[in-house]
């Protein structure tokens, strides 16, 4: 039963071993499954980077060919305006000069009808080159509102791609179990063996003389009166075999020594070792 409790124990152990090595296995795995992902992950995050920092130059080149577009359109306007004014210009001097004929007569009459004409040409060509000024004015006003328009989109732009890709901390490593100890194993063992020898009889001290009365392994035999007074002697020292009346060899004689076969029979371990 000792030994089967050990072997259950010694299992256990080793189950348990197994188990904390398998676990620490698979968070391995896991570990550098997560590794595997963050470098994919870095290497698209760069190439998507690097392509919309791309996309943004062009995008930049199409932000300012708009807005150059959109200056000529304005400078176009402008040239048409400034275009028609002189032919507006134009036309009054030629009617200035169609009216301004008073015959061939003189006197105050003529002049007033000629002053009158170039009067009338000087406020209309005023009226245009005020028009055309006001005209230059709103043109880049315009130009300047398609200017900033156009920087703040591409600044936009310049922005999305401004910054590279901050991929952050590679994966923690996990924190990996600790093998049970071996201590408890064995503390177990000393415990079973214990118990296994204490089941046995192992620290039961045996009883002294158990069972020898009823094979006769010890017989005392008494002395005679013979040998009583043949051994006494008054001047012994007392503690003495002879101050019990013994002689030196009374206890051989007193006491008689079981034969081999009655050790043999009372099945006692000593019993091959006697003569």
């Amino acid at each position: 039963m000792g030994a089967m409790n050990a072997a259950g124990q010694i299992g256990q152990h080793q189950a348990a071993e197994a188990g904390v090595k398998g676990r620490n296995r698979a968070k391995l795995k896991n570990f550098e499954a997560q590794n595997r992902q963050y470098l994919t992950d870095v290497m698209f995050d760069n190439a998507e980077w690097k392509n919309d920092v791309q996309v943004q130059d062009i995008e930049q080149d199409q932000i300012y060919q708009s807005m150059v577009s959109q200056w000529s359109e304005q400078d176009q306007q402008l040239d048409k305006m400034f275009a028609q004014a002189d032919q507006k210009i134009e036309k009054a001097i030629v009617e200035m000069y169609e009216n301004e004929y008073a015959g061939t007569g003189t006197g105050r009459t003529a002049a007033r009808l000629a002053g009158k004409s170039a009067k009338k040409l000087g406020q209309y060509k005023s009226e245009i080159l005020h028009a055309k000024m006001m005209a230059q004015e709103e043109t880049d006003l315009r130009k300047d509102a398609i200017h900033t328009e156009a920087g703040t989109k591409s600044f936009a732009a310049f922005e999305k791609i401004r910054f590279a890709p901050i991929h952050g901390p590679t994966p923690m490593a996990p924190e990996l179990e600790a093998a049970p100890s071996k201590a408890g194993l064995v503390l177990g063992l000393a415990q079973t063996a214990l118990g296994t020898a204490a089941a046995a009889g192992a620290f039961k001290a045996p009883d002294i003389g158990k069972g020898l009365g009823d094979t006769g392994a010890f017989e005392l035999t008494p002395m005679s009166s013979e040998q009583i007074g043949a051994s006494f002697s008054p001047d012994m020292p007392l503690l003495n075999n002879a101050s019990y009346g013994m002689s030196p060899n009374a206890m051989d004689v007193a006491y008689k020594l079981p034969s081999q076969a009655q050790l043999s029979a009372a099945g006692q371990p000593w019993g091959n070792i006697l003569p």
